[in-house]
């Protein structure tokens, strides 16, 4: 997939590729769209480095068996 956004709006939010990923993924994390694996796929960081932004924000880290993943998940 393919993702354009107006060069003008990004350069005004002053914010980098590695931001606007990293930001989508923890808000589709937080909202039970996507796991925690995808999440760090997503934001292209370890899973360390992803624990660590989300607890740098507040936000719990829950990282469920493999088993669970697919089929537990609910939408936000």
């Amino acid at each position: 997939m393919k993702l354009e956004l107006p060069d003008d709006v990004i350069h005004r939010a002053e914010v980098t590729v590695r931001e606007l990923r990293l930001g989508l993924a923890i808000q589709l994390y937080v909202d039970h769209r996507i796991n925690h694996q995808d999440a760090c796929q997503l934001a292209g960081i370890a899973s360390h480095v992803f624990n660590r932004e989300l607890t740098g924000r507040d936000i719990g880290v829950h990282v469920y068996p493999e088993a669970l993943q697919g089929s537990e998940r609910r939408a936000g």
